[in-house]
């Protein structure tokens, strides 16, 4: 089986139909760059079924189809077809020809054809399933994918294998297999997770069942102690009150005691009050006037230390003057002795300095004398050497052009023979070809005409209906999406309908009275059905009324009693409620002080920063229960986050705090956080339905609208049928196609003969014309041959002589010059050492210059501190004269301030006295006021207590309490009955919610389970069958795989040394512990003298010979009928492509191979050749090389 034939129309840039026949052996395909050679490769992928545009180099599949040039118009389809020799019965197929036809058009539409039958894809895939042919298969081989099998990615590298080993099929169940345990699978986890919640319901409810009873018993028990408890409490209340008011009456007479005497001892106080402020006044103006004297008599003593220590420093100064004189005499004396010295050695040096620069001078006219005579010998020689050189030159390039000349003479005349004879025969071949043209020309200006009026109209319809179908597909989007969006609504209403119907979340006992026909005649509402809220306070007020929503609220005292009677009659549970109050709403004396207390505290609230609205105000409430929302949220504000809340709950412990999340804090320290629960009770259920019921109308109205336009589309695009259109153009494409093809091929066959002729007669012309300049041309240069020769023989001569005068002039040059550096050197020397002694002179005439008046400074400073001696000590008598004077008036001073401090300390103590007494009493009536105000706090506590106790248990058992006496002597014991009403309420709450039918609920959830268990059963046992089946697959192709794994490792260690040399290493490996059919696949190459650590540290042509060695390594294995090679041997040197194209031959007796290639040696190793060229602009032409055959033009 081979590839015989492959047939190009409008596929990229074959605009042309364009034939090529391919025969058993190698085929090469060269070209230059970007003439489309890389096209044909694209095009027999594209045919064997390749679905990835990216692959195909192109952003869209649409965009193979030619799409013009400059010249030419787009095409309006792409055909390609594969004609394949299957005379070894390969494939599953009962014909020796197998024609795969695909066809693509602009509109979109694609088709497959099977020997000129319609099929699909999945037809041809499974056609050539495990022959190693395919659009992703080792059958289309490119240097990208050479790089693929050794890159790092495994999967790709292990498609080879698997493709060899033909377990594709065996995957491909496999992967059936596991998608259907994995929905069995996932059926079994929903019927577990539904198994699971109806056996917890079950469970649920048979415990239910069985805490019923033990409810009763503990209610019963319950009310009987908290009455009891009830009566004695509220006695006591009583009580404790009656005794508060006597203890304030006693301490107001105290209070009005210790006011009197306070007013007494304060008018005292006052006249001493007087006296001590004259007192204080006298004190102070002494102790200023001490003060003032002190501070004097301080700044004279420190002027006088001052002068003292100025004194000593003068003195010190003086003697260090003098020091310092001495030194500088002697540094003067110095530095004239060094002067002295450094004149005489000066002028001895000068005198040396003359004779050497005398000497210098007469050696420098020597030297350029030396100099000049040696620069003209060197020029005489380089003269006479580049004539020499340039005589060799002229010699060697004239025999040179004598021989060329000879030979070239003799091959013209040979070929102006040939020549002649050869343009007889064009002349004849053109007069036939001129009368096909011009009949063939007329015949394709009718079809181009049809043809162009058919595209112009196929291209203005696929345009429209392109336009109408992309709005059609935006609307039936957006009304898929509406469908949806009201669908979900729709659901959305039934499902919270449903649970407000059902009044989900409400009580057993609420349920039945609401759904109890005959009573309260309707006159009863649900608190979740009495208000609404604003969206944005909606979680906030569901939070304030989490714990009272499903209250019964009703105005009927009678009805109320009858709905309780109700309850415990049919022992329905229990319900909550609330009854509308009557009266004018006035309220005691206790009532009016809490209302203060509490509105002081309200505004304190609402100045808080985080403070939005008080939970009352945020509902809207029929009239009727506005007393009720009022009284139930009226201490409960909305704030703006649960920091906030949880701040302010600690800061006001009598209110409570909501958020706008639904967070809730109260002072009892209870915090309600987490994620938001909007919508859960039935208050919020509600809510959310008549948001959604708001919604859906405006939905359906532009629902309408868009049907109406998709019913307006679908009848515009089914009046557009451009089948009619694409069959026509097609048939005139074919036609044109026929006719364009014949007239290229006269054209071209026309062209080339005048081509050849003019070629021909002009060669003949600039032959005859060449000879005769070669003839003149030959004479001339053995003219010029001889008079270069005797040039350069006497040149020669010359340069002797030259070079030996050159030669003893450079000795006498090089002499003279190291005698002037001597010289040079030695004066320089001298020279620095006059700089040194000249510089040593002025230094030491600047220091002694500096010296002098230094030591007059001295001087000076010695007179001026003689004279600052004597002015210090006439200071020093003065000041301590004056300091004298000031101490004694000091003294003075301070025998007045004694004497009248004695004084004001006896007012001072008196007043201290009258003080601390009117402290006392002070202290004595604010205790009394204290002791009123606990008085009064414990009489509000007790009277806030007692209306607690008699509102709890009017509404838990609606009963009033009377007071009762009860005997002094009387043990009650209060704590063990409180323990016993908490532990009976403890036993209550952990009985949680009791529900009285929960027997036929038991019964009903038990059958359903039963029926849930027996399909788990059954899906269990669909689990093992299917896993049966994978493991029987997985042993089937793991055992095919491996076996298939180990053949192409031998074959590949055999294929790699003949590619490299016998005693490389090479092998292939299987990840360890992997699942074969999954694992990675290691190739390690370690060509003679390297032994890398990975394949990636080879060079790029041991890698490429690598990748080679394994593909034929899998060709061993199950040969391929045909190899197509994309340019592979790109990175070969010529060593490895002799390696390479020796395999290629060696393969090539069973297998067909086609190489794309730009490399010579590869072409010299095909038996066909085809050239692609691209003599029209974009579009691509085929020219046949049959070796040994003349060339052929195919397109």
């Amino acid at each position: 089986m081979y590839l015989s034939k492959l047939e190009i129309f409008g596929f990229k840039s074959f605009a042309q139909k364009t034939p090529i026949k391919f025969h058993e052996g190698v085929t090469s395909i060269v070209g230059p760059n970007g003439c489309g050679k890389t096209n044909i490769v694209d095009a027999i992928r594209w045919c064997l079924g390749e679905q990835r545009s990216s692959t195909l180099r192109s952003d869209k599949m649409e965009n193979v189809i030619f799409n013009g040039t400059s010249t030419r118009k787009p095409m309006g389809m792409a055909e390609v077809s594969l004609i394949i020799e299957n005379t070894k019965g390969i494939l599953p197929t009962e014909y020796t020809d197998v024609t795969i036809t695909r066809r693509i058009f602009r509109s979109g539409e694609s088709e497959y054809l099977l020997n000129k039958n319609i099929c699909r894809l999945k037809d041809i895939t499974n056609l050539f399933m495990d022959t190693g042919i395919g659009a992703n298969a080792y059958s289309v081989i490119e240097l990208k994918m050479v790089e693929t099998i050794l890159s790092s990615k495994a999967e790709e590298r292990r498609t080879m294998f698997e493709e060899a080993a033909g377990v594709n099929k065996y995957k491909l169940r496999r992967r059936l297999a596991l998608r259907k345990l994995e929905e069995v699978m996932s059926d079994l986890t929903r019927v577990n997770d539904i198994v699971s919640e109806v056996a917890k319901n079950v469970s649920s409810l048979e415990r239910q069942a069985k805490k019923a009873d033990r409810y009763n018993q503990l209610s019963s028990r319950l009310k009987e102690i908290e009455l009891e408890l009830a009566e004695r409490e509220y006695a006591w209340f009583l009580d404790k009150a009656e005794e508060i008011i006597q203890n304030k009456v006693e301490n107001n007479k105290k209070k009005k005691q210790c006011e009197d005497e306070i007013f007494l001892l304060s008018e005292k106080l006052d006249a001493i009050k007087k006296n001590l402020a004259s007192y204080e006044t006298e004190l102070k103006n002494k102790r200023i006037e001490e003060n003032q004297q002190t501070e004097s008599i301080y700044k004279l003593r420190s002027d006088i230390s001052v002068s003292k220590e100025r004194q000593n420093s003068v003195k010190l100064n003086i003697s260090r003057y003098e020091n310092e004189i001495i030194e500088l005499n002697s540094r003067t004396e110095a530095k004239r002795n060094i002067i002295a010295q450094a004149l005489h050695s000066t002028e001895l040096l000068t005198q040396e300095i003359d004779k050497k620069r005398e000497l210098k001078d007469d050696l420098k006219l020597k030297i350029e004398e030396a100099g000049s005579l040696l620069d003209q010998k060197r020029a005489e020689v380089k003269k006479h050497s580049e004539v020499i050189v340039s005589g060799l030159k002229q010699v060697s390039d004239k025999e040179n052009e004598l021989l060329n000349i000879t030979k070239t003479l003799e091959d013209r005349n040979s070929q102006i023979g040939k020549l002649n004879t050869r343009i007889l025969n064009l002349t004849s071949d053109v007069a036939k070809t001129v009368g096909f043209l011009e009949n063939l020309k007329e015949e394709k200006e009718k079809v181009s005409s049809k043809l162009n009026e058919a595209e112009d109209n196929y291209a203005k319809k696929t345009q429209e209906k392109e336009k109408l179908e992309q709005e059609l597909n935006d609307y039936k989007a957006k009304e898929l999406e509406l469908n949806s969006i009201l669908q979900s609504l729709s659901d959305k209403i039934s499902f919270i309908q449903n649970l407000v119907d059902n009044l989900e979340g409400v009580s057993q006992g609420t349920k039945s009275l609401l759904e109890l026909k005959n009573w309260a005649n309707g006159r009863v509402t649900l608190l979740a059905n009495a208000g609404n809220s604003s969206d944005d306070l909606r979680a906030a007020v569901e939070a304030a009324l989490r714990n009272n929503v499903n209250d019964i609220l009703i105005s009927s005292l009678e009805e109320l009693k009858k709905g309780i009677q109700h309850l415990k009659n049919n022992n329905l549970g229990r319900a909550s409620f609330y009854l509308k109050q009557n009266g004018d709403g006035s309220s005691g004396f206790i009532t009016n002080l809490q209302n203060f207390f509490t509105n002081r505290q309200k505004k304190k609230i609402k100045a808080e920063s985080s403070f939005k609205i008080w939970a009352a105000d945020a509902v809207q409430v029929d009239a009727q229960w506005k007393n009720y929302f009022q009284k139930l949220l009226g201490k409960t504000a909305v704030v703006k986050d649960i920091d906030s809340a949880i701040s302010l709950s600690q800061k006001y412990s009598d209110f409570r705090f909501v958020t706008l999340d639904g967070d809730l804090a109260e002072g009892t320290g209870l915090i309600e956080s987490g994620s938001p629960v909007v919508d859960e009770s039935l208050f919020g259920k509600r809510q959310l339905l008549m948001e959604i019921k708001k919604e859906i109308p405006s939905r359906q109205i532009e629902l309408s609208d868009i049907s109406k336009k998709i019913s307006d589309y679908e009848e515009r695009i089914d009046k557009i049928d451009l089948k009619v259109l694409s069959d026509q153009g097609r048939m005139l494409v074919n036609d044109l196609a026929n006719i364009d093809k014949q007239i290229s091929q006269f054209e071209f066959e026309k062209k080339k003969a005048n081509d050849e002729i003019e070629k021909i007669r002009q060669l003949i012309q600039d032959t005859a014309s060449e000879s005769n300049k070669l003839d003149n041309d030959k004479s001339i240069i053995n003219t010029q041959l001889a008079e270069i020769q005797n040039r350069k023989t006497l040149a020669e001569s010359k340069l002797h002589s030259l070079e030996e005068e050159n030669r003893k002039a450079e000795l006498y040059f090089d002499q003279l010059v190291a005698e002037e550096n001597e010289i040079k050197i030695a004066l320089e020397r001298s020279l620095g050492e006059v700089r040194n002694l000249r510089n040593t002179i002025t230094q030491s005439e600047e220091n002694i210059e500096n010296t002098g008046k230094s030591i007059g400074s001295r001087r000076n400073d010695i007179e001026a501190a003689h004279t600052e001696v004597s002015g210090i000590n006439i200071r020093i008598n003065k000041l301590e004269s004056e300091a004298g004077d000031l101490e004694n008036k000091k003294q003075l001073i301070i025998e007045e301030l004694q004497k009248v401090e004695t004084e004001y300390d006896a007012l001072r103590s008196e007043s201290s006295v009258i003080d601390s007494n009117i402290n006392t009493i002070r202290i004595e009536k604010d205790n009394i006021l204290d002791a009123n105000r606990d008085l009064e706090i414990k009489l509000n506590e007790y009277e806030i207590k007692k209306n607690n106790l008699l509102e709890h248990i009017n509404e838990e058992y609606s009963i009033k309490i009377d007071r009762k006496k009860f005997d002094d002597n009387d043990t009650f014991e209060f704590e063990p009955r409180k323990e016993e009403v908490h532990d009976l309420r403890q036993k209550i709450r952990n009985l949680g919610p009791i529900n009285l039918l929960a027997y036929s609920e038991f019964e009903e959830e038990r059958d359903r389970l039963e029926f849930l268990n027996k399909q788990r059963d059954d899906l269990v046992e669909s689990e093992k069958d299917i896993v049966k089946t994978i493991e029987e697959i997985n042993h089937t192709a793991q055992a095919k795989f491996a076996e298939t794994f180990n053949q192409i490792k031998e074959n590949f260690i055999r294929v790699f040394r003949s590619l490299f040399d016998p005693g490389d290493e090479a092998d292939l490996k299987l990840e360890e512990g992997a699942d074969p059919l999954e694992g990675k696949i290691e190739i390690i190459a370690k060509p003679k003298g390297k032994r890398p650590t990975s394949i990636e540290l080879l060079s790029g042509g041991e890698k490429t010979l690598t990748a080679i060695a394994l593909l034929f390594a899998i060709y061993l294995v199950k040969p391929s009928p045909f190899c197509i090679l994309d340019e592979i041997d790109a990175p070969l040197d010529d060593a490895n492509i002799d390696r390479f194209t020796r395999l290629i031959k060696q393969f090539s007796e069973n297998t067909q191979f086609i190489v794309v290639t730009h490399n010579k040696r590869t072409m010299e190793a095909a038996e066909t050749l085809y050239g692609v060229t691209m003599q029209e602009e974009g579009v691509s032409k085929l020219v046949s090389v049959r070796f040994n055959e003349d060339i052929n033009v195919v397109a």
